[in-house]
C-alpha cells in the first residue's frame, strides 16, 4: 500500500495507513477478518480500501461462505439501532 498522504472527503485529514478489523454479515453468521491494511483519515477516522485490499477481502468471505475457511468461533450481540430525538435525550 502507498503511503503517501492524500486528502480525505471530510476536507481536513490526511489518509494514512493503518490497520482495522474488517466485520461484515454473512447470511447469519458475522466474520471478521483481522488487521486489514487500510487508509485511515487521521481526522474524522474515514476507512478506505485500496482495490487490492478490497479484492483480497472478497476472496476471503467467498472462501469462508464456501465453508473452506477455518475461522475461530466469536461471540456476538445484535441489538437494533434507534435513534433518539435530540429533545428526548436528558
Amino acid at each position: 500500500m502507498s503511503s503517501v498522504a492524500h486528502d480525505c472527503c471530510c476536507k481536513i485529514g490526511k489518509m494514512r495507513e493503518g490497520r482495522h478489523d474488517f466485520m461484515a454479515r454473512i447470511e447469519d453468521e458475522i466474520i471478521v477478518i483481522k488487521d486489514v491494511t487500510v487508509l485511515i483519515c487521521d481526522t474524522c477516522g474515514e476507512i478506505e480500501y485500496t482495490l487490492e485490499v478490497s479484492r483480497e477481502i472478497d476472496r476471503i468471505r467467498k472462501e469462508f461462505l464456501a465453508g473452506r475457511l477455518r475461522a475461530r468461533p466469536l461471540a456476538a450481540k445484535e441489538v437494533v439501532f434507534k435513534p433518539q430525538r435530540a429533545d428526548s435525550i436528558a
